[in-house]
């Protein structure tokens, strides 16, 4: 199975997300409305029955970027700033209609303290470190068709769950440079589109 987010590969993360079925409280968010904004203190983390968030992070310049997605299965939040009671650094829009058990930061972490996966906390961390890091070093070294490249061999599905205009925003190129790298990768062999 293709996962958007690496800590979702993680031994014990079936337990938390049943730790979020069992406790969760249920929420509903139609498509645009945001779970966290950018710049407030997040009381909730959010565990994805149904649909999906994009996150958002709003430039000097008054652009928004798209920095990364949640979809079924995945947790909604802004985990560092959640851990440590920071504002948020990034918005959560849905970007379809969505249902979400919530859960809030003691509940959270009263549960990693009794957990039966061996510092499950630490190595969700960790995974989110490795991860960010990874996307850092490649938006600094790699082409944008390597990066496209890479996000379509990572979650396949993204292709149909995102607009391409989303998907350049990812990546961090215009709508039009990633028209024609499909349009080039298109015309080459075992093609990624």
């Amino acid at each position: 199975m293709f996962v958007f987010n690496k800590y979702l590969d993680l031994d014990g993360i079936e337990e938390l997300r049943q730790f979020f079925r069992e406790k969760g409280v249920v929420q509903e968010y139609q498509k645009n409305e945001f779970f966290m904004l950018q710049g407030q203190t997040q009381n909730y983390v959010g565990f994805i029955l149904k649909g999906g968030f994009r996150y958002l992070r709003c430039t000097a310049e008054g652009t928004v970027q798209i920095v990364g997605y949640s979809f079924e299965n995945d947790f909604v939040v802004d985990y560092g700033a959640f851990q440590t009671r920071e504002p948020a650094a990034i918005g959560g829009q849905a970007i379809k209609h969505s249902t979400v058990l919530r859960a809030t930061y003691d509940e959270l972490n009263a549960f990693y303290d009794h957990c039966l996966s061996p510092n499950l906390r630490g190595r969700v961390s960790e995974t989110f470190f490795e991860d960010i890091y990874g996307r850092l070093l490649s938006l600094y070294c790699d082409s944008p068709e390597k990066r496209y490249q890479r996000l379509v061999k990572r979650y396949p599905d993204i292709l149909n769950l995102v607009s391409l205009k989303e998907i350049a925003s990812l990546i961090k190129t215009t709508p039009e440079t990633l028209s024609r790298i499909r349009k080039k990768l298109s015309l080459q062999p075992e093609s990624l589109i």
